[in-house]
């Protein structure tokens, strides 16, 4: 009797992550809804994005936008943990 095994690896393109960064900063800064209000999206270190705006409903809006764009890339929303909203000092 043989025996099986496998191993499961999961790992994100950070590629593509960067991409759906990238297009997710551009509808920030060009989106009306988002206009005035400071909203933004950048790496912070190797494995954190840090999204800020100038009120929390705005935070949100932008992490939806960023979750659409990761989609769209085949991104398995799974990989990322969303933290807690906190004030920026």
């Amino acid at each position: 009797m043989a025996d099986s095994s496998f191993d499961v690896v999961s790992k994100v393109d950070r590629q593509e992550v960067d991409n759906a960064l990238h297009q997710a900063e551009k509808e920030l800064n060009s989106r009306y809804d988002f206009k005035g209000t400071g909203s933004s999206i950048a790496w912070s270190g190797e494995e954190a994005i840090v999204l800020s705006a100038n009120a929390e409903e705005r935070v949100q809006a932008a992490l939806e936008v960023f979750k659409e764009k990761l989609i769209r890339r085949d991104i398995s929303l799974k990989a990322f943990d969303a933290g807690e909203a906190q004030p920026s000092g």
